[in-house]
């Protein structure tokens, strides 16, 4: 009976206790953004006298996509991003670009870097601000910050002031298996130009 008894007590206060509450609310456990995912997002950004908006597609680490909207000089360029180079796309117009070839300043590398490394580093700083939580941490020798929503932990903005680059995100989802199949049939397809 005393067994019992005390399973249940144990059992109620770790339901009470632990139950990923974050720091604001004085829970043990604090629950985490996670970046390693396979996700999309909207993005709003400048970089020095540069302003874009388009969406961008993070299939894993290294592997991006990004479609500018605007403004009108750029829109309508995509560009595949991995570790081999870069694939940029603007209507018929196609341009492959070794990953030797790619300055280190590139806002879309910066971008995808800082992110990759967010999603990957077991060393970040995490702190509660009153935008949210904000993540700081560090690549190739330059800091970059995430904010993330406080409720549902997804990234709202991300600032690398190293390059001059802050950026606004919106509509962010996961990827579920489906969408990236059919991402990976649209760009085999625009490779081999059928």
């Amino acid at each position: 009976m005393r067994k019992a008894v005390l399973f249940a007590v144990l059992t109620v206060m770790i339901l009470v206790f632990c139950t990923g509450c974050n720091g604001k609310n004085g829970g043990i456990l604090s629950k985490n953004p996670d970046l390693n995912v396979p996700f999309e997002t909207d993005i709003r950004a400048q970089a020095g006298e540069l302003e874009f908006e388009g969406s961008m597609k993070r299939y894993g680490t290294g592997i991006w996509e990004m479609s500018i909207t605007a403004p009108e000089t750029l829109a309508g360029l995509t560009i595949f991003y991995n570790d081999d180079g870069v694939k940029a796309k603007l209507g018929e117009l196609s341009l492959d670009i070794p990953a030797e070839d790619i300055r280190d300043g590139a806002v879309f590398a910066q971008i995808f870097k800082a992110i990759d490394s967010a999603a990957l580093s077991e060393a970040l700083t995490y702190a509660d601000t009153e935008d949210g939580k904000t993540l700081t941490g560090e690549f190739a020798g330059g800091e970059y910050t995430v904010t993330f929503e406080p409720e549902s932990l997804v990234p709202v903005k991300i600032e690398i002031p190293s390059a001059g680059i802050s950026g606004e995100l919106t509509n962010f989802s996961i990827m579920t298996a489906e969408t990236e199949t059919a991402a990976e049939t649209s760009d085999t397809s625009a490779e081999s130009g059928t």
